[in-house]
Parts: C-alpha cells; structure tokens; sequence
C-alpha cells in the first residue's frame, strides 16, 4: 500500500494515479526481459483500468510489448456516457472525482466487493476466493466494522478524465499489435473510447477492434457459452506469437 493509504482517507493527495502504475508494469516487464534474453514477444492484456495502464505503459515504452490486448478500457473521445459518472465523479467539475466524498482511498467489504459480479453470474466459489484473498490482502481489513479492505481511487480519477474529454496517453505512441476488445453491454468503457483509439492507433503494427455483441463486462469470468467469444478473440490475437515447431 502506498503511503497516501497509510492515514486517513481524507488526508492525502488520490492514491496510485497511472503514472505511478505504469512505473511498476516497467519493473515487472524488465524482470520477465531479464530472465528471457533474446526473447521479443510479449503479450500484454489488462481488464478495464489495468488496460489503461498498459495503454500507458506502451505509449511510453513502444519497443517492450509486442502484443497489447486493451478489454473493456476507457481511453478518450467526446466527454460524457460514462455511465459511472454520477458514482465517481464531481457534480462541479466532470473531468475530477468527487474527493470530499470518496478520498485518497475507498473501503469496500464483502459485499461491495462481490454484490455487482454475483449479479452476473460469476461462480460463488471463485468469488469467495477473491474476496478471502482481498482482505487477507490489507492487513488493516479487520480493524474495521465490517471488515473492509483499502483500495486506491486514482484509476477513477483517471478514467473520469478519460472520459470527459482529456486523454492521459496518446496511442499514436504505440507500435505494438493491438486488439480494442470491447463487452456490447460494458459499463466501464464507451463504444467511442474504442473508436477513438481505433483511429488514433497510427503507428501500430497492426489495430483491431472486436467488438462482443450482447456480452457484460465480466464475461472472461462468466461460466457460459459467450466466455468463448472473448477467448476465441485473445487467441486468434495471439496465435502468430506462438513459436514454431523445431524440424
């Protein structure tokens, strides 16, 4: 936990803004490079705001992912549809989360954690799972009544200037493959952040974007037949990195 998530909620600037995410992915695709010598194919895929980190990261790194799948992100177009705007965001001033509500940091407990994904479908054992392992996370869980586990609000105040007009990366930077996979029923991402991506991905070495009718934002997670098309989409991304067979 960084140290804006030591004191109290109210009494620090917002907690893990991008660029400090995007210093840490730096670190870990330096260590998978360091115990790989000569290997050049990496392929990166992150969920909502952990695309947008990485989106981030390639733009400012565009020769250390070979590959980037961006899945359900935010990245940028005309303001406003978010639909999570009135949830996170300052009725003043759109583009800023409202701090005097939510603060550096939010708590959430088991049933914040699990309420919105039992309501998709996700399997009740992998969710008690996720949830045990939230709160074992954060040593501090049980201090609190209910118990509740920290977790940072700067991928919200980032994603709130995303989508109300002001980009934090420019994908123009970005000369990895690039698959834009997007839920039709995402509540997190716009169909525009796509499209706009889309367009923006001028250097790349290729763009495309695949778009899942009909599909919610968890379906990597829903045991059902629509869980194929988003792994049918990741493959088929990722199939020329496979390596050939030795003759």
């Amino acid at each position: 936990f960084p140290k804006e998530m030591e004191a109290g909620r109210f009494e620090a600037r917002v907690a893990v803004r991008s660029n400090e995410a995007v210093r840490d992915i730096a670190a870990v695709v330096e260590g998978i490079k360091r115990e790989n010598p000569g290997e050049n194919r990496l392929a990166a895929m992150g969920w909502a705001t952990g695309s947008q980190w990485l989106g981030h990261y390639a733009a400012l790194y565009p020769d250390q992912i070979s590959h980037l799948i961006y899945y359900n992100a935010a990245y940028g177009g005309p303001g406003g549809g978010w639909r999570l705007q009135q949830e996170y965001g300052n009725p003043e001033r759109p583009a800023e989360l409202d701090y005097r509500r939510l603060g550096a940091y939010q708590l959430a407990t088991a049933d914040d954690l699990a309420a919105r994904w039992r309501q998709e479908g996700i399997d009740p054992a992998f969710l008690d799972r996720y949830v045990a392992l939230a709160m074992e996370g954060d040593k501090t869980a049980n201090e609190r009544k209910p118990a509740s586990m920290r977790y940072p609000s700067g991928p919200f105040e980032d994603t709130l200037k995303m989508v109300n007009g002001r980009q934090i990366f420019d994908a123009s930077f970005i000369r990895s493959h690039v698959l834009i996979l997007r839920s039709g029923n995402d509540f997190w991402s716009r169909p525009i952040d796509a499209r706009t991506m889309l367009a923006q991905l001028t250097h790349a070495a290729s763009a495309k974007l695949v778009e899942m009718p009909g599909v919610s934002h968890y379906v990597h997670l829903q045991p059902t037949p629509d869980r194929q098309k988003f792994l049918d989409a990741v493959l088929a991304f990722t199939a020329p990195m496979a390596r050939k067979p030795s003759p």
